[in-house]
């Protein structure tokens, strides 16, 4: 079963990945400062994007296992782990195609995939296991990651690698118990979520004042701050589609289409180095070339719905 609210809330990620891909990372010579994202000990929007699709993975995990009426527990678990498992197959398989024409890596797939496995191991345990888990999780990997020779081999990596999946689960497991609670309670689970999204995001704000913010890697202190801008935006969006009934067409097709649109990341980018078009605009420039692939996109992402039905 499919929740309309879902697929918009996962459609606002695609769209900013959109547009901090091509707006920030691809065309423009200098982007936009609020935009730019993963500079050490700087909180931007731009971080965001990330924990977007990590907290919405979470919660398709909780509406997939609770879901599974044919199923049990575990067999919608190893579902969900084949699906994860193929997803981070894509991801490597496309990396190993930009690496060998363009000698980049993406690794944000593989990032969103691994996350999603190791949460998958604690999806069983109570919410207060759940948490001890992140909380600790988290701490541990802020301390050693702040340690400079561990530091020096992570931080080249994107999204932390292999070990950055780690602290960036606690996302995932936070997106998993906000879906269950959420489902249970309805409207009257968004008070709470308010109040939890703003505390969350406040004591990610003072965690970085003590100890590093960097959602290169995926520090403590983002995963807490970005788990309390999800929760934000997820009360948001569902009270804007399930009890007021507004559901942007583009941002559900979007939602949709997501793991699609991410494929055609890889060609735009493959392009842009190829003809090295990359950093070569100004800000009206690189927000005229963002505007026309988003449409291209969009016009590819209907067709594709138009075709598949």
């Amino acid at each position: 079963m499919r929740y309309r609210w879902v697929d918009v809330y996962r459609g606002i990620a695609v769209l900013f990945m959109l547009v901090l891909h091509f707006f920030v990372n691809i065309f423009p010579t200098q982007p936009i400062s609020f935009l730019n994202y993963s500079m050490k000990g700087v909180i931007s929007i731009g971080d965001m994007d990330i924990a977007l699709f990590l907290f919405i993975s979470g919660i398709s995990i909780y509406l997939a296992i609770s879901g599974s009426r044919k199923k049990s527990e575990d067999d919608a678990i190893k579902s969900a782990i084949i699906r994860y498992s193929k997803i981070f197959l894509l991801g490597l398989l496309l990396d190993i195609i930009l690496i060998a024409t363009v000698e980049r890596i993406w690794w944000v797939l593989e990032a969103i995939s691994l996350s999603g496995l190791i949460a998958l191991f604690f999806v069983c345990f109570s919410d207060r296991m759940k948490l001890l888990a992140i909380a600790i999780t988290g701490i541990c990997y802020s301390y050693f990651t702040s340690l400079e020779p561990i530091y020096e081999v992570i931080s080249p990596f994107p999204n932390g690698g292999l070990l950055g999946s780690v602290s960036f689960s606690g996302i995932v497991l936070v997106g998993y118990m906000c879906g269950k609670y959420l489902m249970k309670e309805k409207r009257r689970a968004l008070p709470f979520f308010l109040k939890i999204g703003v505390v969350l995001f406040l004591a990610g704000f003072i965690l970085s004042k003590f100890t590093i913010y960097y959602r290169g890697i995926g520090t403590f202190p983002y995963i807490v701050l970005s788990s309390g801008f999800c929760i934000l935006l997820m009360a948001l969006v569902y009270w804007l589609v399930e009890l007021k009934g507004i559901s942007p067409a583009l941002l559900e097709d979007f939602g949709k289409s997501a793991l699609l649109i991410f494929v055609l990341n890889y060609p735009v980018l493959i392009l842009a180095l190829a003809f090295k078009l990359d950093h070569s605009f100004n800000t009206e420039q690189a927000a005229l070339i963002s505007l026309v692939l988003i449409l291209l996109i969009t016009l590819i992402s209907k067709l594709n719905k138009k075709f598949t039905r």
